[in-house]
């Protein structure tokens, strides 16, 4: 779907840059109903504001403003809908591949609100046309479990760079569900005995396979090893094998691993 070269890159990262020089106010967020808005057709003022309205609903995405302007095209146009979800997927594998990972960042977490957005919505529809029970019928509730957001799905330690030896832990993120998985990844430097500030949320349907950074991988693999009862087996198995090199944290981001080579082997 992503079909990228040099000159749709150079395209959207001029853009970027003229986003940026931009002085134009951001659009605001009016009071409307933004869970009604369809973030695969829908205009730039309805995605900024559905996006900030889920913001404001949960801190972990804690995006800039000025950071969705990455995700318009080169021939924008206020008043046109486009598929905002696709053109976030374009934007944050055109950031890798340009290296900004400042940008990569912030898209990564504006694909994780979009997520959470998309499964709020469905879970508000969901309820809305779940007919009232009488007492009697409870017994035949089945419970929804909550994702075990405290048990490891994997592990690894890596070299941090300046912050010496890290280990990195995979978890399901709260808003993880059976059908949509969603992983949270946490970074614990084991010199200094503390979590670092940052935290990954991946969703594992949208990770693009052919070019996955190796944060990604990390968590593929974990969710993978997960289902079929083997803790901490294909990412430590892709390190001891010395096809990837991590060096830092950055490593992690800035390299990749093409994941249909691992489907393929599992």
């Amino acid at each position: 779907m992503f079909m990228m070269n040099d000159i749709l890159f150079r395209t959207q990262l001029t853009y970027q840059i003229n986003a940026n020089l931009n002085n134009e106010p951001e659009p605001t967020v009016s009071h409307i109903d933004y869970t009604q808005v369809n973030l695969r057709n829908c205009t730039f003022a309805d995605f900024f504001g559905a996006l900030v309205y889920t913001r404001e609903k949960n801190p972990d995405f804690n995006f800039m403003d000025s950071s969705l302007d990455a995700v318009k095209p080169s021939n924008f146009s206020e008043s046109k809908k486009y598929n905002f979800i696709e053109l976030t997927e374009y934007a944050r594998h055109s950031a890798i591949t340009i290296g900004n990972m400042t940008l990569f960042s912030e898209l990564q977490k504006i694909s994780s609100a979009i997520d959470s957005f998309n499964a709020s919505k469905s879970s508000d529809t969901a309820a809305q046309n779940t007919p009232i029970m009488s007492f009697d019928d409870y017994n035949n509730y089945e419970i929804k479990q909550q994702p075990a957001t405290a048990e490891e799905l994997g592990s690894c330690v890596i070299s941090g760079g300046i912050d010496g030896s890290v280990k990195i832990t995979a978890t399901f993120h709260e808003s993880s569900t059976a059908d949509h998985p969603i992983i949270s990844i946490r970074f614990y430097s084991l010199n200094n005995g503390l979590y670092l500030t940052n935290r990954d949320i991946i969703s594992i349907a949208n990770i693009y396979k052919p070019n996955a950074t190796l944060i990604e991988a990390f968590a593929y693999m974990s969710y993978h090893d997960y289902n079929n009862n083997h803790y901490n087996y294909s990412f430590d198995r892709l390190l001891i094998s010395d096809s990837i090199e991590i060096d830092s944290l950055d490593d992690l981001y800035s390299k990749h691993y093409d994941l249909r080579i691992f489907d393929k082997l599992s």
